[in-house]
């Protein structure tokens, strides 16, 4: 054991060792080294709030127009809080020590708050897959519940993404704790030793290369749920299109997880854990992030049609477009002016009545309903359609209930 009167010049001298021995040209620089960490910063800067706003969106939207929270929208702050947990430990790590070359680095870094901080990160990102992913499939319950099918695939991936994402919780912190074992001492070697002894190095790595695997698969087996029924109704092409759209957002979310597997491998065979770490952080963080935000757009999407069709937007259309007032206002006939207005913003030709568009989550309602009703063996009553309510167009005041 070190005793309290030696620290300080211990951790002295591991302050002028470098992490990693430089490669041939290189010379450690401890002061201002090159660095990523701040790539994570700016994405985690960008990708939060953006989250926090879809979420802020999607309650007052359950809470205001539809007067209750469902089970996937508690789902939903919960991976929000355990993102926003991940978010704060991952900015604690950025620069002290991850982000520069690891012969940039001191060892003294390398320390038992490090590896506390690695491993509640490690935790963190798998409660908040485990959360964006439940909330995602629980949505998909209460949109697609008459549809037996459906129903089957989703309880089969919330169980199977449960039990992966706590395992790898577990076997992560058997193999991290306990880490205190990691005491600082003057020698490299003996460090490298005490390192070892945690066994919180190769087999995170091992873990970290299985979660990315996973997480791509399950990424787009939550994809594949609502995009089979979608390919399968006979609809025009137009209609699938709008509705494929709502969910295809969720590509994105699968092309992050996707890019983070690859350095996830890269990094079992690398050295410069400090500098190649940064780009599995910073990915994991934009897919957290979008995920949620993807969870929240077939909800939000009722919001962004009540402001779109609300006076006020469409007195701020019209202020922003003062030429277009002064060449059809006619002060003889208002109506007249009003219609052309309205023609000449939605490209509609004279003499021609202008048609209401088709929303597309009211085609969302029909699509789900056109499945159940293709299947004769299952009735449902109307109570379950209240369900699909929460995605519908901004033009309907309330949802229907009973």
């Amino acid at each position: 054991m070190v005793s309290p009167a030696e620290e300080t010049p211990i951790a002295l001298v591991l302050s002028q060792i470098p992490a990693l021995e430089p490669p041939p040209g290189e010379t450690p620089n401890f002061i201002d080294p090159t660095s990523r960490a701040q790539l994570a910063r700016i994405v985690i800067s960008v990708t939060l709030p953006l989250m926090l706003l879809f979420l802020a969106a999607r309650t007052y939207t359950r809470v205001k127009i539809f007067h209750a929270l469902g089970a996937d929208d508690y789902l939903c702050i919960v991976a929000a809080a355990s993102v926003v947990a991940y978010s704060g430990v991952t900015l604690t790590l950025l620069g002290h020590p991850l982000g520069p070359h690891q012969w940039d680095v001191p060892l003294s870094q390398f320390n038992a708050e490090f590896l506390k901080g690695t491993l509640t990160s490690i935790c963190l990102y798998a409660i908040s897959s485990l959360f964006v992913k439940s909330a995602l499939l629980v949505l998909y319950l209460r949109i697609f519940r008459p549809v037996e099918r459906a129903t089957k695939m989703i309880w089969a991936g919330i169980i199977i993404i449960v039990l992966f994402y706590v395992i790898t919780i577990v076997l992560n912190i058997i193999d991290c704790v306990p880490i205190d074992r990691t005491t600082p001492v003057p020698d490299a070697e003996e460090w490298e030793a005490k390192l070892k002894e945690s066994h919180c190095s190769q087999p995170v790595y091992n873990l970290s290369a299985a979660q990315g695997v996973f997480s791509v698969i399950s990424d787009f087996y939550v994809l594949l749920i609502p995009m089979s029924l979608v390919l399968k109704v006979r609809l025009p092409l137009s209609r699938k299109f709008g509705i494929a759209s709502i969910f295809l957002t969720g590509l994105l979310a699968c092309a992050l997880s996707a890019t983070s597997t690859v350095f996830r491998f890269k990094q079992l065979n690398s050295y410069d854990f400090t500098w190649d770490s940064i780009p599995i952080y910073t990915l994991r963080a934009a897919e957290l992030n979008i995920g949620i935000i993807c969870s929240c757009l077939p909800v939000v999407f009722v919001l962004l049609k009540r402001v779109i069709h609300s006076d006020h937007f469409g007195f701020l259309r019209r202020r922003i477009t003062p030429g277009l007032q002064r060449g059809t206002q006619s002060p003889s006939n208002p109506v007249t002016s009003q219609m052309n207005e309205y023609r000449f913003a939605n490209g509609i030709p004279r003499g021609e009545l202008p048609v209401r568009p088709r929303p597309v989550a009211t085609h969302l309602r029909s699509f789900v309903r056109s499945i159940h009703s293709s299947n004769p063996r299952h009735t449902s009553q109307a109570s379950n359609y209240a369900e699909i309510a929460s995605i519908d167009n901004g033009s309907s005041t309330e949802p229907r209930r009973g």
